[in-house]
């Protein structure tokens, strides 16, 4: 590589570090979230499909979000926020209108949302599959998930989800829509229709929690 190249590369990664150092900076000069105007937005604006539990609707493919790891569910709701996330054809809508509402499409706000509903305990159960394939939805999940939700199926906060306990019908709508989109490009896929049965009903029995 030239000098010039070096230098360059050099200059990027002090560009890099100090947005890093700044961002850093930002989030602990954020005041903490407010779990209780979290808990009105919630109220106002999420209690009509996702229930008074946030338990979500598994016949309807409502996933379960209370007791999800916040910076998830700041993400995503973000995400649908913007229209970066879609979401499926019969809810995406929904969720994109509620969140262009002005007192909950903010930054401050979204945090309070997801502050709240990360403090919500977890559904004790949720909408299950026929249970005649668990042992292939153990091996598939291990081989294909369990490197980032853990073993547990619990995620981390930091941006990977906990799926446990998720609704069945959800966590196969998810599973479909991601094998239409990545295929046999993804690492380690689930594309055929039995796997996915399989896997989804597996997740749906791992416990809500440890």
């Amino acid at each position: 590589m030239t000098a010039s190249g070096t230098a360059t590369r050099r200059r990027v990664a002090l560009a890099l570090a100090a947005l890093l150092i700044a961002a850093a900076a930002l989030a602990a000069d954020a005041p903490p979230a407010d779990v209780s105007h979290g808990k009105v937005l919630y109220l106002r604006h999420c209690i009509a499909c996702h229930g008074t539990r946030a338990w979500g609707d598994g016949p309807r493919e409502i996933p379960a979000i209370a007791g999800q790891h916040p910076a998830y569910l700041s993400e995503q709701l973000t995400r649908f926020a913007s229209g970066e996330r879609p979401g499926s054809a019969v809810h995406g809508p929904a969720m994109h209108d509620t969140l262009k509402a002005t007192d909950v499409n903010r930054p401050a706000a979204i945090r309070d949302l997801a502050a709240y509903l990360a403090l919500a305990p977890a559904a004790p159960g949720a909408d299950q599959g026929e249970g005649r394939a668990l042992a292939l939805g153990r091996s598939v999940y291990l081989r294909s998930c369990s490197s980032c939700h853990g073993e547990d199926g619990l995620g981390r906060d930091g941006g990977t989800p906990r799926i446990a306990a998720q609704h069945y019908r959800y966590l196969l709508s998810r599973l479909r829509e991601f094998a239409a989109v990545h295929g046999a490009g993804a690492a380690a896929p689930v594309t055929s229709a039995g796997e996915q049965q399989a896997l989804a009903d597996y997740i749906s029995r791992l416990p809500a929690s440890r």
